[in-house]
């Protein structure tokens, strides 16, 4: 016997499938008016539900990243400061080195865009699925401090990301 729509979407939700659960009246009206077939709107269905996972896994990884705002290299005004590596700020925005395991170290004055940068290349290894942690330079300082006064470092594998201020 089939379920009704409430049945159903209370299955859904028991399944843990929300993404299915909040588009299968839409995907459902779509086939009724004939748009798109039985096998189509389930096709686009399975795909609500992997962009929905996507989505929030996204934004607990953004939600952990210690990142207070979306900074990103298109807001960068390169004008500002002309000395700016450009070449080697856009290498670093292909998060190469995360996958080589290498480190990137930003040094300059104040004033002169390093944590626009650092925010930027952190909000991309977010959104390419890496786990990140940033903090401000004097934020490191103080949670390595910490870890060590506590016997703690080295054993937490974490990967910090910093910018001074």
């Amino acid at each position: 016997m089939p379920m009704s729509r409430t049945e159903l979407e209370s299955a859904l939700r028991t399944l843990r499938l929300s993404g299915m659960s909040a588009a299968i009246e839409a995907r459902a009206l779509h086939v009724a008016s004939h748009e798109m077939s039985f096998l189509e709107a389930f096709s686009r269905l399975v795909q609500d539900e992997l962009d929905r996972r996507s989505t929030r896994l996204q934004d607990r990884k953004y939600a952990l990243s210690g990142l207070t705002e979306r900074r990103t290299l298109a807001e960068l005004d390169w004008s500002y400061n002309p000395r700016l590596p450009r070449r080697d700020i856009l290498e670093l925005a292909t998060c190469k080195f995360i996958e080589d395991r290498e480190d990137a170290i930003l040094l300059g004055p104040p004033g002169t865009a390093k944590s626009h940068v650092a925010k930027a290349i952190a909000l991309l290894a977010v959104e390419r699925g890496h786990r990140v942690l940033y903090r401000e330079a004097h934020e490191l300082i103080e949670d390595v401090t910490e870890a060590r006064e506590l016997g703690r470092s080295g054993s937490s594998g974490r990967s910090y990301g910093a910018s001074s201020c």
